[in-house]
């Protein structure tokens, strides 16, 4: 039978007509008009006319002066990065806070732009950078341990200021706060993939210039710094146009995160054979908070991605087992932090480690919490969501005390 035929068999019949259209798209939209010639003006047509042949504004091309903006800013992005190298300073000391300061504050003068410069999140947005460029300036550098968690924190500070200038007056809505977590994961994949494309293509013109004996030095030197500058407005951009990545992160998220309960359910066990190692070795303790992070970020994003697609109970259930090893896990990694601070004392890095870890293990409970009254029948998973939401300034508040306040309590 005809893709004519049985849409005519299926003229009032909506659930029919679905099915036929599913199973084959592009033949479909080709003749379903030859079918419902003579109902041109029923409903049915029209609403199937409205979702085949409506066309959305094309937001990807950009105008001549959003292109000229995005290329200034880029390219004032690199250059104060490449101050430092030129005017013979110290590029390890300055860099280590303004690699994440500029092109983060260029990302953010191109979405104010790109929103029409809203008037207040403008002016709040530039003194802050302006505020915490001052701060960076004047922490002494012989501070070394804690202006090396100062430069650490800062990228996480200002990503936390970015997104409250993006939501603005909205900054309450747990919604707008959920849909700022979900584009921070689409920014990371095009920020991942940006900074592949250009690396490989870097590569590729240090090889080639190598193989002519023409001087590739410069490649290193002032491209990169160019192209690391730029990578984080590009990816904002990006995501905010094209948003690529939107069924991406959730579907890398729910693939490895039954490989991650695997590994913490492993780990539980390896740990229990020899908890000492854990106490005692730094490098155990490192990597077992790279652990919780990934971890952290795994749950996050399935649990914010699920509106593209829902997640089905086995991938609710395989989070919620994660989320819950991963508290227990957290709280021997605190009790291990704090015998570390009551044996060898309290320094600014035990401090950090052990206040990062409180943070994120108050936000693994908050989700823990809501996956059992969920799976309880007492709450929902946007019951979860929410209070995700509001959990999130607490790591404002926490990246703001290492940047500004931990520096001047230890001074060293």
């Amino acid at each position: 039978m005809g893709i004519n035929s049985k849409i005519n068999n299926a003229i009032n019949k909506p659930e029919e007509l679905e099915k036929i259209y599913r199973s084959n798209p592009r033949n479909f939209k080709k003749n379903y008009q030859k079918a419902f010639s003579n109902q041109k003006d029923s409903i049915l047509f029209r609403a199937w006319q409205a979702r085949l042949e409506y066309a959305a504004p094309n937001s990807a091309t950009l105008s001549a002066i959003d292109l000229a903006a995005m290329l200034l800013l880029c390219f004032l992005a690199g250059t104060i990065l490449k101050l430092p190298d030129w005017a013979n300073l110290d590029n390890y000391e300055i860099l280590g806070w303004m690699s994440s300061l500029i092109p983060l504050t260029a990302m953010f003068i191109y979405s104010m732009h790109m929103r029409g410069w809203p008037r207040k999140s403008t002016i709040v947005g530039l003194g802050i950078s302006a505020v915490i460029g001052l701060v960076m300036h004047f922490l002494p550098v012989k501070w070394n341990d804690t202006f090396e968690l100062a430069c650490l924190n800062l990228p996480f500070l200002l990503w936390s200021f970015y997104g409250f200038s993006r939501i603005s007056q909205n900054w309450r809505s747990t919604e707008q706060r959920i849909e700022f977590l979900r584009f921070s994961g689409e920014w990371i994949i095009h920020a991942g993939l940006f900074f592949l494309g250009g690396g490989i293509l870097l590569l590729l013109t240090f090889g080639l210039l190598d193989i002519l004996h023409i001087n590739s030095s410069w490649i290193i030197e002032d491209m990169a710094i160019y192209g690391l500058a730029s990578i984080p407005l590009v990816a904002a951009w990006a995501t905010d146009t094209y948003s690529a990545a939107r069924k991406l992160v959730p579907l890398l998220a729910r693939i490895f995160s039954p490989l991650l309960l695997v590994l913490i359910l492993g780990y539980m066990g390896a740990m229990a054979w020899n908890t000492n190692e854990l106490f005692q070795d730094r490098s155990t303790l490192l990597t077992y908070n790279i652990l919780l992070l990934t971890v952290l970020a795994t749950a996050i994003f399935t649990l914010t991605g699920r509106g593209e697609k829902e997640s089905g109970k086995l991938a609710t259930w395989v989070i919620s087992l994660m989320v819950v090893a991963t508290v227990i896990l957290d709280l021997v990694g605190i009790c291990a932090i704090g015998w570390r601070i009551i044996e060898f004392g309290l320094t600014a890095n035990r401090l950090s480690v052990l206040g990062s870890n409180l943070v994120v293990f108050g936000n693994l409970a908050v989700m823990g919490s809501g996956y059992l009254r969920y799976h309880s029948g007492k709450g929902t998973l946007d019951d979860v969501e929410s209070g995700l939401a509001r959990y999130l300034p607490c790591y404002s508040i926490w990246t703001g005390f290492s940047v500004l306040i931990l520096p001047w309590i230890f001074r060293y």
